[in-house]
């Protein structure tokens, strides 16, 4: 049975070779993203573990920039820096920043068997942010049951 998902497709370079699929192009439903914004300056925390590439001040709030490569499992992305692109979710009660190379569009889209479909019938991974951060928060907290995320 399809389900219509409204969401939110971006690009993120680099991404998706270690599963064959080297467009790099993912999803993420509306419903999770506050905003699309353009960082401004970006603070590394040299102790951070990789996935956590950054913080940023966003309308007042310190927000952890996190890197979708290294929470993929794949090498970290390039550190984030002022003017890169990034969608704000929120989920579980934390709010932070995902950097994306370029957001290409707003759809409703079609997942069918648990795969999502753009409009010319290419499928795209949906990345469940509580998922992202659940995983951020195992690995900055040292947690030994931290695992791989598989989108």
């Amino acid at each position: 049975m399809a389900e219509l998902r409204n969401v939110i497709v971006f690009s993120l370079s680099g991404l998706g070779s270690g599963r064959g699929d080297s467009t790099g192009r993912y999803a993420v439903e509306i419903r999770w993203v506050r905003e699309v914004v353009s960082l401004g300056f970006v603070t590394a925390v040299p102790t951070a573990p990789p996935p956590i590439g950054g913080v940023c001040n966003l309308h007042g709030a310190i927000l952890p920039v996190l890197d979708l490569a290294a929470l993929l499992d794949e090498p970290p992305g390039p550190p984030p820096r002022q003017g890169d692109g990034a969608l704000v979710v929120e989920a579980e009660g934390v709010t932070c920043a995902l950097r994306v190379d370029q957001v290409d569009h707003v759809a409703s889209l079609q997942e069918s068997n648990n795969t999502l479909y753009d409009a010319s019938g290419r499928p795209l991974v949906l990345l469940d942010p509580a998922r992202l951060i659940r995983r951020a928060l195992e690995l900055v907290n040292g947690a030994p049951e931290a695992r791989p995320l598989q989108p």
